[in-house]
């Protein structure tokens, strides 16, 4: 956000008075969905239903109720950074990078051998759930999950198992 449209926001938002306050709140609830999800986590004691939303939209990528999935890494990591935008619980966002890897390891294990950006794409997002768990100390949560990712990439190619391990060992295996 520019600096001058910063300021001129805080400059309104100082002017509104509580009643103001809390319509300009109401209104972007009702018309910003990422807005109504944020509020929806926030105020919520469980997350699951949110996540379980956008499992099921990573899920559709790859498998769709109906034909074969397109399996986009670029639309299935906009699912995450969406996710990530309004998550409070870095738990959460943990939860749903495995389950992206999970789905990319199964859509191989449906389809064949895919390509190096695919894969690069699933390390990544393995990767980052490793740093996540760790700056989180999840390890001991995490640990069993991560390995059977691992070892059903075994036979894979472009040195996916090679790539996961490597991740793993360098936030979790020293605990």
């Amino acid at each position: 956000m520019k600096k001058s449209v910063k300021t001129e926001l805080n400059r309104y938002l100082k002017d509104l008075d509580k009643k103001e306050l809390e319509n300009e709140i109401k209104k972007l609830y009702s018309k910003f969905r990422d807005v109504k999800k944020y509020y929806e986590l926030e105020l919520s004691q469980d997350t699951t239903a949110v996540l379980n939303e956008f499992k099921a939209r990573i899920k559709q990528e790859y498998f769709p109720k109906r034909g074969f999935g397109r399996a986009s890494n670029q639309t299935s990591r906009k699912v995450v950074s969406d996710f990530k935008k309004i998550s409070k619980f870095n738990k959460d966002v943990i939860e749903l990078l495995l389950y992206r890897a999970e789905m990319m390891i199964e859509y191989t294990k449906a389809y064949g051998d895919i390509d190096e950006p695919f894969y690069n794409s699933l390390e990544s997002s393995f990767e980052e759930a490793c740093k996540l768990i760790k700056e989180e100390q999840l390890e001991q949560e995490y640990r069993v999950d991560c390995r059977r990712l691992i070892d059903q990439t075994y036979q894979f190619g472009w040195g996916l198992y090679d790539g996961l391990t490597y991740s793993y060992n360098s936030y979790l295996d020293d605990c």
